[in-house]
């Protein structure tokens, strides 16, 4: 990817997002929000109308239950999702609510996080064709991740085990290659936790690679990181497994820190260093994806998918702080 497209994308980022924060004032609660739906256009390559927007998430709003976490500010990043994803987004919402339901029934507890996992399922393409049989298999994931690590598993999981769900392989095998990766991954020094789990999940996705291949070359980018200056957070292990995924000699770390460090110095993005990492390397890995070579190869399908589990992802953390923060600012009153 040429440093002119990153630059591109990041230049839409911006204009996107400062289009969002007029449209939107007063009524996100997080910044975080509109980088989010801001991404989710540029990785996409779609143009940003406001119009539309505010249309569909007045759709939104008027078809969703009174009591509806979409009637909040999950609401715009819905709407966000659905203007990215199809040509009549509109017309998609009552598909949402249906699916949300079915999560519902097959016992995934109400809310945010059912929400995005619905929408993963909207969303991927991939996706079979018997939706009752892919829901009732991500429980059957998030039961038995929930009995490897009781303490890390949580409802902010269900979109990505939704994704899972999706891939052509048995549930006992997914779950056997990924806690191979998360305890050798332990032993070479990354922390236990929700964010390796993540990556266990990341790296286990290519399963035409051999195991011990992939767990070199985590450690590699993880030294890459340190290399850079980059403190490498438990919180940047998803996207170190999105830069390990890609053909060696395909990461330009330079590019991405460039990137990094010029969001750094954005107004609004100053104080969401963290976030603006992850979008830079969001950006550089989609813009592989529009590589000639790289799209011909097994990898695309899997990086495409990576890149949604992450978009769940930061779209799950970003719902959970939230709420707590809500929950916080409820109980002061």
């Amino acid at each position: 990817m040429s440093s002119n497209s990153l630059q591109e994308k990041t230049t839409k980022y911006i204009e996107i997002h400062k289009q969002l924060r007029d449209i939107l004032k007063w009524k996100v609660p997080d910044n975080r929000v509109n980088m989010m739906i801001a991404s989710l256009y540029v990785v996409n390559q779609r143009d940003f109308h406001a119009g539309n927007f505010l249309d569909i998430v007045a759709a939104i709003k008027k078809q969703a239950g009174m009591f509806s976490v979409l009637r909040s500010y999950q609401g715009f990043t819905t709407a966000g999702m659905l203007d990215v994803n199809f040509e009549q987004p509109i017309h998609q919402i009552e598909q949402l609510l249906d699916l949300y339901n079915q999560f519902v029934k097959a016992k995934f507890q109400r809310g945010s996080f059912t929400y995005i996992a619905a929408s993963v399922l909207l969303t991927n393409e991939q996706s079979a064709t018997d939706n009752t049989a892919v829901i009732n298999k991500a429980m059957k994931l998030y039961q038995r991740m929930k009995k490897e690590h009781a303490f890390l598993t949580n409802k902010g999981d269900y979109p990505l085990v939704t994704l899972l769900a999706q891939a052509d392989e048995p549930v006992d095998d997914l779950i056997a290659r990924t806690e191979l990766f998360y305890d050798r991954l332990n032993q070479e020094g990354f922390r236990k936790g929700n964010d390796l789990q993540f990556l266990s999940h990341v790296l286990s996705l290519n399963n035409q690679e051999n195991v011990n291949t992939l767990v070199s070359q985590a450690i590699q980018m993880h030294d890459t990181f340190a290399s850079y200056k980059i403190k490498a957070k438990s919180l940047y292990y998803p996207v170190m497994g999105m830069l390990t995924l890609l053909p060696p000699g395909e990461v330009n770390m330079t590019a991405i820190t460039d990137i990094y460090e010029q969001l750094n110095k954005e107004k609004h993005f100053k104080w969401q260093k963290d976030m603006n990492l992850i979008m830079a390397i969001n950006f550089y890995v989609s813009g592989r994806l529009n590589n000639s070579k790289l799209s011909e190869t097994s990898i695309y399908t899997t990086m495409e998918t990576i890149i949604q589990a992450q978009q769940a992802v930061m779209y799950a953390t970003i719902a959970s702080t939230t709420a707590a923060a809500a929950s916080s600012n409820n109980s002061s009153n």
